[in-house]
């Protein structure tokens, strides 16, 4: 999503069950039941055929840029090509062979969007565990790979979680009501523009999923410690290939337990094994993974003020993001940087090489 004044405030499309319902028989030939999914700008649904198979269905919010919208359904079509076996969702098409078909509902001019419904249960409701990890790692590796050669218009997007310009949001610092915060973050902010700005020139770019959080991964009801899927592409966009891993990173902190990096050591192992780190990429991780943790705290206080409504959902992450920043500043980057040096050096089935 491109953060722009236009989608910051313009309402979730209003759209109920019954007319999702409606739509979707109407527009794919899908009779079910519709159920009400959460979301930050789009309206979303969950429907379940009678036949029992599961559909997820996005009306897109109408500020949001139609380029933009076709290069998330892209996206889809392309890894659909490069790497069927990846669990990610499969676009479904309309009866008249549409991908994005246009709707109105109540008045509202909008983009539709149907995909496959990935069965299993979102990671944050589950323990973690480094099998799952490891195989997370490997995935998103797989992923970015099937990426590697993809381009489009929309792939270079204005959006706010984009850790590559973090000087925007200078000005929202003052806003946070705790001072720890307030002084944590601002430390952050300058440590990235003095050190991650400088090398960007020097690290590979491309499209990535960039928004690897415990609520977009979903593994497998039966057996927690296997992955299910990856989901939720609205925040892909053309950056350096390492803010990938940065951002996965960023949400498997263990910020209560004894060890931070209990689950990043296997998620670096197995990424780095198929997508070994340049030294470039190497020496900016650290910082990044910083990065994303203050930009997640920055957005999700600001966008509340925004949207009280969604105020639970937008907020979701909070104490977990500054748990693990606070404890993730308390060490040195150089610090944190050996120990991301050493997990890319452990033992995986795929290793060809050294990051």
């Amino acid at each position: 999503m491109s953060e722009t004044p236009s989608l910051l405030t313009t309402e979730v499309p209003r759209v109920s069950p019954l007319q999702a319902e409606n739509i979707a028989a109407q527009i794919y030939g899908l009779e079910g039941s519709a159920q009400v999914l959460g979301g930050e700008r789009d309206s979303n649904f969950c429907l379940t055929t009678l036949s029992g198979r599961a559909y997820m269905l996005r009306f897109v919010n109408p500020a949001e840029v139609p380029e933009e919208v076709d290069f998330q359904t892209a996206i889809l079509s392309h890894l659909a090509r490069r790497d069927s076996h990846l669990p990610v969702p499969r676009l479904q098409k309309s009866r008249s062979g549409e991908l994005t078909p246009q709707v109105s509902v109540a008045g509202q001019n909008l983009t539709l969007r149907a995909v496959s419904y990935l069965p299993g249960t979102a990671q944050f409701q589950v323990p973690r565990s480094q099998t799952l990890m490891r195989e997370l790692g490997d995935t998103l590796a797989r992923l970015d790979i099937a990426l590697s050669d993809f381009e489009h218009p929309g792939a270079k997007r204005d959006l706010l979680w984009d850790i590559s310009d973090m000087s925007r949001l200078e000005g929202w610092i003052p806003h946070l009501t705790d001072p720890e915060q307030r002084h944590t973050i601002s430390r952050v902010l300058d440590i990235h523009q003095q050190k991650v700005v400088p090398a960007s020139r020097f690290l590979r770019k491309q499209v990535i999923h960039n928004d690897l959080n415990a609520h977009n991964v979903l593994v497998k009801s039966a057996d927690p410690q296997r992955l299910a899927g990856i989901i939720d592409f609205g925040d892909a966009l053309r950056a350096p290939l390492i803010n990938e891993l940065a951002t996965a990173l960023a949400y498997q902190l263990d910020s209560q337990g004894e060890n931070l990096f209990q689950y990043c050591r296997p998620m670096i192992a197995a990424y780095t094994a198929r997508q070994p780190l340049s030294e470039a990429e190497q020496h900016v991780l650290p910082e990044l993974v910083a990065s994303r943790l203050a930009l997640s705290l920055l957005i999700a206080q600001h966008r509340a003020v925004l949207y009280p409504q969604n105020r639970d959902y937008i907020l979701r992450n909070q104490a977990h993001a500054w748990g693990s920043l606070s404890r993730l500043m308390a060490l040195s980057f150089s610090q944190t940087g050996e120990i991301f040096s050493q997990s890319c050096t452990s033992d995986w089935p795929y290793r060809e090489q050294k990051c």
